[in-house]
């Protein structure tokens, strides 16, 4: 076997006795007409001196501050079409490069690489200790690879950064190379390959040249977000978020409502963007604009609370590459009360890999990173409630994307739990079974225990309780899954109108226990929905407003509004308990689910926080976004409120005089008071439309009001005849 001729572009990296091991590693794989440049950086002499005597090469000396860089100098010294770019601390397999040009006789192939140990995306492997022991052990253990992993090369999403060929015209075309390589653009000109039986094993260690050098004072703490048509969240995501970050990145991948222009309002960096059905290329696209030495990723239906302060002190003793963050899914779909660990937070190495439910990895090595729960910061996530999934569509969204994910990684067992579930959130139960009952019996691991944990959900759905039961017995099996199972069974029972048993599962929960993956924090808590209806539907009504009211003092929602309110009134208590209870830390969370029924009468709600926390922006800014929706006098109220408070151009009055839902009686005096009182003249053309709707039957009456509430205005239009 041989090759074309090719540039190989390789940048010094890893320690002294690494870079030597691979100059002596790629020598033999070269053929006559192979040009080798080797970009050495200022600050390492000692890797200048392995190159002492090698004719072979050339070197080049290069300043650039990232890898970018040094692969674009390399480029521009080098000349044949086929660019192979090697980072120096890699050993591989025998005629790796012959395996890996040999692709490029296919003329819609733009870029091909090996299977590579420590690599970021499809290119990963996971090699044994024993194979890493020596050289001679690795190009052993290479040998076995080879003879086992001879199928074709396939066709990937992307590559990764440690050794990968690229068909030099193609990614001139895409404008060059990037700090990650630009594998989405390529994947536009043409096909990217892995290539099975050539094997690369990568160092990775610190002194790697693939790792970020960023020059210059950097920000702590970027915050990076994905958006789309986020109007109705966004501006108290963003509120929440200051003082937690020294910069906000919102990329938007395509919003046709008041979604950019809030951010930039806000003070954010907007990036206007695009979608391309995968949540770890958007959400790479936004972190590569943020400046910070940390980013914190955030969506737009999240809500931080905490202390920045006792924040920030903590992430500076943080050592590791990440740190994890407590996030708790707020009412709806059975997660309500659902702690979830989730690595939010991670340095400017990290990148998100996945189409849907994505993991951080490093960027370099491709390994998940990890991280123990960072102190001070706590996130609300708001995505699963009803009224959301169905605004944004999420359920169609993520089954497509979970189809997509399991053609991209060629029906991998996470990919296909991953179907499943948003199989069950489509309410596709019957395909969800099926799909569980032919993974269940191969899967191993966490992938197992999902699918054995989707399939008591769907089968309970579908009311086939034996098989509910018989996946629950094997799911107690499981190392690690009792706790899983407990609370799966509570919910059966619930289901099933066991409720005295469903109550007594919750009631021998632990109150606060990992499972087996230290990821979902598995408590009690998460059971309260169970919990608070099976007292409500024993006859117990004040032991479940109690309960309901000891969630609420803590700042969690478990129902939506509705659902608490009638738990409240049942036990004879008012609606209002919950805006008497709800602590100050948690009022515009307690605001955000209150806005999920469109409509509802918010009133009593707004006053009782009002007499509370008098001057609260969060109070104000839910009053001026329902100001359509108050009756006439209490617009008033709150007219002269946010207008107190500097909030003149949020005027409920305004608001209402130009609600098409209200009567034209109800706009023109709200448009007429808005007049008299604060000479508000965009009130004018709303009055003048109200006033053409008034039959004559209506106007004296509407007069006689007018007279009492802007005599001012009546007096001006009385002459007209109205």
């Amino acid at each position: 076997m041989s090759h074309p001729p090719v540039s190989v572009i390789v940048t010094a990296s890893g320690s002294p006795a690494d870079f030597s091991a691979c100059l002596d590693w790629l020598r033999p794989e070269l053929g006559p007409q192979d040009e080798v440049v080797c970009v050495v950086p200022h600050d390492r002499p000692q890797l200048r001196r392995e190159l002492t005597g090698q004719s072979w090469l050339r070197i080049l000396d290069d300043d650039s501050a990232d890898q970018a860089g040094r692969w674009s100098a390399g480029l521009a010294a080098t000349r044949h079409p086929i660019a192979v770019l090697l980072d120096g601390d890699v050993l591989g397999s025998a005629r790796w490069l012959d395996r890996v040009v040999q692709p490029f006789a296919d003329p819609q192939v733009v870029a091909a690489g090996p299977r590579c140990h420590r690599s970021y995306g499809p290119q990963g492997a996971s090699l044994p200790d024993h194979a890493l022991a020596s050289p001679a052990s690795f190009r052993e253990y290479a040998r076995e690879w080879r003879d086992e992993n001879r199928e074709e090369p396939t066709a990937v999403d992307r590559l990764g950064p440690v050794c990968v060929a690229v068909r030099r015209a193609a990614l001139d075309q895409v404008g060059g190379p990037t700090a990650d390589l630009p594998y989405e653009q390529l994947r536009a000109a043409g096909r990217l390959v892995v290539v099975h039986s050539a094997l690369v094993a990568h160092v990775g260690t610190g002194r790697c040249a693939l790792r970020s050098g960023v020059p210059g004072p950097r920000p702590l703490v970027s915050a990076s977000m994905i958006v789309k048509n986020e109007e109705d969240m966004l501006a108290d995501c963003l509120t929440a978020l200051r003082g937690f970050v020294d910069e906000i990145v919102v990329y938007d991948t395509g919003s046709t409502d008041r979604t950019v222009d809030i951010a930039r309002e806000h003070g954010a960096r907007v990036v206007e963007g695009y979608w391309n059905d995968h949540f770890a290329e958007a959400r790479n696209r936004s972190i590569a604009h943020c400046r910070g030495e940390w980013i914190f990723v955030v969506d737009a239906d999240e809500i931080v609370t905490g202390d920045p302060a006792s924040m920030r002190s903590a992430l500076d003793q943080v050592t590791g590459p990440a740190a994890e963050v407590l996030v708790q899914c707020v009412e709806g779909h059975g997660l309500e009360g659902r702690g979830v660990l989730s690595i939010r937070l991670f340095r400017a190495d990290g990148r998100y890999y996945g189409r849907l439910h994505e993991q951080v990895v490093d960027r370099v090595t491709g390994e998940p990173l990890t991280g123990s729960l960072l102190p001070g910061v706590e996130l609300a996530h708001f995505g699963y409630t009803e009224l959301r999934f169905a605004v944004k569509d999420k359920v169609a969204r993520n089954l497509h994307l979970a189809e997509l994910a399991v053609e991209d990684e060629d029906g991998s067992h996470d990919a296909v739990a991953n179907l499943a579930r948003s199989l069950v959130f489509a309410g596709r139960l019957e395909e969800a079974v099926a799909v569980c009952q032919r993974e269940r019996a191969q899967a191993r691991g966490s992938a197992r225990q999902t699918f054995l944990e989707v399939l008591v959900q769907a089968a309970s759905g579908l009311r086939r309780f034996d098989l509910a039961e018989e996946a629950l017995a094997e799911l107690r099996t499981i190392d690690g899954a009792a706790l899983s199972a407990q609370e799966l069974d509570a919910r059966l029972r619930y289901t099933q109108g066991d409720y005295a048993a469903a109550l007594a599962l919750v009631e021998a929960f632990p109150r606060t226990a990992p499972t087996g993956q230290a990821v979902q924090v598995l408590s009690r808590g998460q059971l309260v929905r169970v919990e608070i209806m099976s007292l409500h539907k024993l006859g117990r009504h004040e032991d479940a407003a109690r309960l309901l009211c000891e969630c609420i003092e803590r700042g969690e929602f478990p129902f939506g509004m509705a659902e608490m309110t009638a738990l409240l009134v049942a036990a004879g208590r008012p609606a209002t308990t919950i805006a008497a209870v709800v602590p100050h830390r948690s009022v515009r969370e307690l605001l955000l689910v209150a806005a999920q029924v469109p409509g509802a009468a918010f009133d009593d709600l707004l006053e009782v926080l009002w007499s509370r926390y008098p001057g609260d922006p969060a109070v104000l800014a839910f009053a001026a976004r329902v100001g359509a929706h108050l009756p006439l006098i209490r617009s008033l109220d709150w007219a002269a409120r946010l207008r107190q408070h500097g909030f003149a151009d949020s005027c409920t009055l305004v608001a209402l005089s130009g609600a098409a839902q209200r009567t034209p009686r109800e706009r023109a005096l709200a448009a007429a008071i808005a007049l008299e009182m604060f000479g508000d003249d965009r009130a004018m053309p709303p009055l003048e439309r109200a006033l053409a709707e008034i039959s004559d039957e209506e106007a004296p009456g509407l007069l006689d009001e007018m007279r009492q509430l802007a005599p001012g205005i009546a007096a001006a239009i009385e002459p007209a005849g109205v």
